[in-house]
């Protein structure tokens, strides 16, 4: 924090602060003096110290406002106040400060005091008691995100926002804690995070989880900070137009594996653990990732038909599929705990897996070490899109594979269509299996064949 002697000459020449920032310094001239400078030019005393609890517990640390700066002699100068805020010149603020430490000494919180800082109809102008960035967060979850406890004008409880459980995701993984677990943000003062340090966090979401995820991080930071600042007076958003890492625009993903890369995928995945069986998976179903990380055991009837579950007000999905032998094969080659229902059980049992960031790093390093470099990078849902384009492939028709991905199915078909195409889907499954089986196996193939023209050139 930016320290100085305060004077009245410096103070008069004090500029205002970047559009929508604020600036602080504290006073060499008197101990837990400062001064907050905003983007209007207005100079507000305030006072930084611990101040009594009034219900006889520990002191807090917290900041009270003294009052607006007004020097005697402003040369001309105009400086904005706040209304209903003492005006004061240097001394005072200084001879204000002594006082209050007098009375905390005592015990007293002189912020509550009704002469402390009251305007002419007796307002006590002090600040509220620090909000931690979880309280705030909590707040938001509760009232924005959750709608608990309210009623749409038929009297019917309002549903929670779709992206709930993403919204709480992005929060506790990057912005409460970090991604190992240490926190973050988690015990700060709300009001305290500034534009440096939101570009910080951006920045480490970028280097290690991609732009993607920073935007996803930006826009939940820039939603809650707009919800506090609807509720509250004198705060300003630390987001600002231009922060988004993509640009203004994001082009649609195009991003398959050919078949080299899949043969490389293949060889890697085998014996990686249940990330590499969740990317086996992936690519076998071309299922969403959050549909496979749910996926039970009980989901899955002896016959192979996965059940896939559907919440209220999501998109939609396949709902009934008949896995191919493949898929089931691989399923059933999977250790079962008898305390996980997860197919694919994350470190808790009663979880499913979840360090998707952390196993895909070191999937990658595994495709460097086996290529002997990097192919071009890649996210768990482009297996999604390979899938599709290998169902093209494999002569599986567009509308089919569309249900299998439960994609919505747009205009008049969607509306009326309502078949349910399962034993349709279950045929594009094993196509897919099958020639994600002959992509695979094919060096193996050209070995064996390349050996019998060796030993045998005239095919005699």
């Amino acid at each position: 924090m930016a320290t100085k002697k305060f004077t009245d000459p410096w103070l008069r020449g004090l500029k205002a602060a970047e559009r929508r920032m604020r600036y602080e310094v504290f006073d060499l001239g008197e101990t837990c003096l400062g001064i907050r400078v905003n983007d209007k030019g207005r100079i507000t005393f305030n006072m930084y110290a611990r101040f009594p609890s009034g219900k006889g517990g520990e002191a807090q640390k917290g900041r009270r406002v003294l009052g607006d700066y007004a020097p005697e002699d402003d040369r001309g100068s105009f400086r904005p106040s706040k209304r209903g805020v003492e005006k004061l010149t240097l001394e005072a603020a200084r001879q204000k400060v002594r006082d209050w430490k007098g009375m905390i000494a005592q015990g007293v919180d002189p912020s509550q005091e009704p002469s402390a800082g009251a305007g002419e109809e007796g307002v006590i102008v002090g600040e509220p008691p620090t909000e931690t960035y979880k309280s705030v967060y909590d707040e938001f979850m509760k009232r924005h995100v959750r709608k608990e406890g309210q009623k749409d004008g038929k009297g019917k409880p309002i549903p929670p926002l779709r992206s709930a459980k993403e919204i709480e995701r992005i929060f506790t993984r990057y912005v409460l804690d970090d991604p190992e677990g240490n926190a973050r943000w988690r015990h700060r003062d709300f009001r305290s995070v500034r534009r440096a340090d939101v570009t910080a966090l951006l920045d480490d979401v970028q280097d290690k989880s991609g732009t993607r995820q920073a935007d996803a991080v930006l826009a939940q930071l820039s939603s809650l900070s707009n919800w506090y600042a609807s509720r509250v007076d004198d705060y300003v958003s630390p987001i600002v137009r231009g922060m988004k890492r993509s640009g203004r625009t994001v082009t649609a993903r195009k991003r398959i594996l050919n078949d080299r890369e899949l043969r490389l995928l293949w060889k890697v995945t085998d014996g990686f653990g249940t990330f590499g069986d969740f990317v086996r998976f992936a690519l076998l179903t071309a299922q969403r990732r959050t549909k496979l990380s749910q996926m039970k055991h009980d989901d899955v009837s002896r016959t192979g038909t996965w059940t896939i579950p559907s919440e209220d007000r999501e998109k939609a999905n396949a709902v009934l599929l008949k896995l191919s032998p493949m898929a089931m094969k691989l399923v059933n080659s999977l250790s079962r705990h008898a305390s996980s229902p997860y197919v694919f059980p994350g470190r808790f049992d009663d979880r499913p897996f979840s360090g998707f960031s952390k196993a895909k790093a070191e999937l990658d390093d595994a495709i460097e070490t086996e290529n002997g470099s990097p192919i071009e990078p890649w996210v768990l849902h482009d297996l999604r899109r390979t899938a599709k384009s290998l169902m093209a492939r494999a002569k599986v028709l567009p509308h089919i594979s569309e249900r299998v991905l439960g994609h919505a199915i747009p205009g008049v078909e969607g509306v009326y269509d309502r078949y349910e195409y399962f034993e349709e889907k279950a045929a594009a499954l094993r196509s897919l299996a099958t020639l994600i089986a002959r992509i695979t196996a094919e060096p193996a193939r050209k070995a064996k064949a390349a050996k019998i023209e060796a030993t045998n050139p005239r095919g005699i």
